[in-house]
């Protein structure tokens, strides 16, 4: 696995912003096997951004009358 780099974001936007900055990087979430596939050269991200702590968990209806479920 090659050297990578770790920052954790602290709101959504500023998540998007560090992805956008930056276009080896990768988003890491819970439940993910991104770790897994840096480990067989698969993926080989420059920047991993944790965003388990940001609140993207919630449940919404769409005016269509369906659902928007958050990614966590």
């Amino acid at each position: 696995m090659r050297e990578f780099g770790y920052q954790r974001a602290d709101d959504v936007s500023g998540a998007v912003a560090l992805l956008a900055a930056d276009p080896d990087a990768r988003f890491l979430g819970g439940g993910t096997n991104l770790v897994d596939l840096m480990k067989t050269g698969v993926e080989r991200p420059a920047l991993l951004v944790d965003v388990r702590e940001l609140p993207l968990d919630g449940i919404e209806p769409t005016a269509d009358g369906g659902l928007r479920i958050g990614a966590t």
